[in-house]
C-alpha cells in the first residue's frame, strides 16, 4: 500500500487523500470496530469490514471531503466535511480518531485537524457556517473546539440512544465571522501547539455546556411545568 498524498500539512499532523486501495488494505475499517473509539458514536453495533469501508468510500467520495489524519508516521483517523451546500454556504464536520496511536499528542492532533479543515472550508470553499454534534460527555473536546471558534448552540435531551444508553447530545457551530475574529487576534487559527496547550489550560473551569445543562435542569424544567399545567 502506497503512502497517501498530503492534502493539508500541519504542525503535528497531516490531512491526507484517501484512496480505494487505502480503504481496502488499511486499518480504516477497524476504527469502527473499536469500542473505545465508537463509545460516543452511532457506529459500533455491527462489525465493519474492509468490504464495507470500500463501499463507503465509493459511495461518499463524490459527496463529501474525506481526509485521513496522520501524525506524520501513522494513519490514525478520519475527518470529513459532509452535507456541503455551496449555495447556503454551510456544511457539517465530523472526526473519528484512534487516540491510542499517539496518546500524548492525540488531543492536539485532533484539534489541529479540526482547525485545518475549518480553515480550508472557510478560505478555499467559501463556507460561512460549519456545524457538528457530539455526546454531552465529550465536554473536554467541546471546550477545546471553542479555541478554534466553535460555539455551543443547543443541548438535546435524550437524543443519543445506543443499546441501553439514553443521553443528551450537544450541537456546536463555527461561523466565519467568529473564525475571523480569532484570526485577527491571533494572526492565524493555529499558531503553535505550545500556544494551544497554554490556551487550553486557561479555559474557564466551568464549561459553557455545564452552565447550559444547569439552566435546562432548573429554569427550563420549571418553565415548562408551568406552561404545561395551564
Amino acid at each position: 500500500m502506497k503512502n497517501l498524498d498530503v492534502f493539508i500539512s500541519g504542525e503535528v499532523m497531516n490531512l491526507c487523500i484517501p484512496t480505494e486501495e487505502f480503504a481496502k488494505e488499511s486499518k480504516w475499517y477497524s476504527w469502527f470496530n473499536n469500542l473505545k473509539i465508537t463509545r460516543f458514536l452511532e457506529q459500533g453495533m455491527f462489525p465493519n469490514t474492509h468490504e464495507d469501508q470500500v463501499e463507503f468510500y465509493r459511495t461518499e467520495q463524490s459527496d463529501r471531503l474525506m481526509l485521513i489524519i496522520s501524525n506524520k508516521k501513522e494513519y490514525m483517523g478520519i475527518i470529513s466535511l459532509a452535507n456541503i451546500n455551496l449555495v447556503k454556504k454551510k456544511c457539517d464536520v465530523a472526526i473519528v480518531m484512534d487516540g491510542s496511536v499517539d496518546k500524548q499528542l492525540s488531543p492536539y492532533i485532533s484539534l489541529e485537524a479540526m482547525a485545518r479543515i475549518t480553515e480550508h472550508a472557510f478560505h478555499a470553499m467559501g463556507i460561512n457556517r460549519i456545524e457538528a454534534g457530539q455526546h454531552i460527555k465529550l465536554r473536554g473536546w467541546q471546550q477545546r473546539m471553542e479555541l478554534i471558534g466553535y460555539k455551543l448552540e443547543g443541548l438535546h435531551k435524550n437524543k443519543f440512544i445506543k443499546a441501553h444508553e439514553v443521553s443528551a447530545s450537544v450541537s456546536i457551530a463555527c461561523l466565519y465571522d467568529d473564525f475571523q475574529d480569532i484570526v485577527n487576534h491571533r494572526g492565524c487559527i493555529w499558531d503553535s501547539m505550545k500556544n494551544m496547550k497554554m490556551r487550553y489550560k486557561q479555559l474557564p473551569q466551568k464549561a459553557f455546556v455545564d452552565m447550559l445543562n444547569d439552566f435546562y435542569e432548573k429554569e427550563r424544567d420549571d418553565y415548562y411545568k408551568q406552561v404545561f399545567s395551564l
